[in-house]
Formats: C-alpha cells, sequence, structure tokens
C-alpha cells in the first residue's frame, strides 16, 4: 500500500503535525498496526504511511506479577 498526498493528511503523523490530539488518542487507543516509517501505533491499518501488523501478545500478561521483585528474584 503507497502512502499518496491524498491519503497523507488522513495519517497519524499528518494529524499529530495538524495539532489534532483527540483524534490522534482514539486511533491510538487499541493499537494492532505500527508505521514502518515513523513507528506510530494505531488500530485501523489506512491511518499509517506502511502498515506493519502488531504481534498479538495478549497471552504474555502485562508484566504486574513481576512488580516489586529485584532483578534475580523469583
Amino acid at each position: 500500500m503507497a502512502c499518496t498526498d491524498e491519503k497523507h493528511k488522513e495519517h497519524i503523523c499528518a494529524l499529530t503535525a495538524a495539532g489534532e490530539t483527540d483524534l490522534v488518542h482514539e486511533l491510538a487507543l487499541h493499537p494492532t498496526f505500527e508505521c514502518g516509517n515513523c513507528g506510530a501505533k494505531v488500530s485501523d491499518q489506512d491511518r499509517v504511511c506502511d502498515p506493519v501488523s502488531l504481534p498479538d501478545i495478549a497471552g504474555l500478561g502485562d508484566g504486574a506479577d513481576n512488580v516489586g521483585t529485584k532483578v534475580g528474584q523469583t
């Protein structure tokens, strides 16, 4: 998918530059894609210049089970 001038104005990088912070926040809430150019993460692949699928890490947990432990301790 190529980034065209017409489509680019809808991309998260252009919206960020334009100061559209509320829309940018909404687009980034539950990301499933990352831009291969700038690394921005979004929920809709049409909102980045070079969409790359993010891996599904739901089964890895949130890391909370490690809170309060020192490195090297289990």
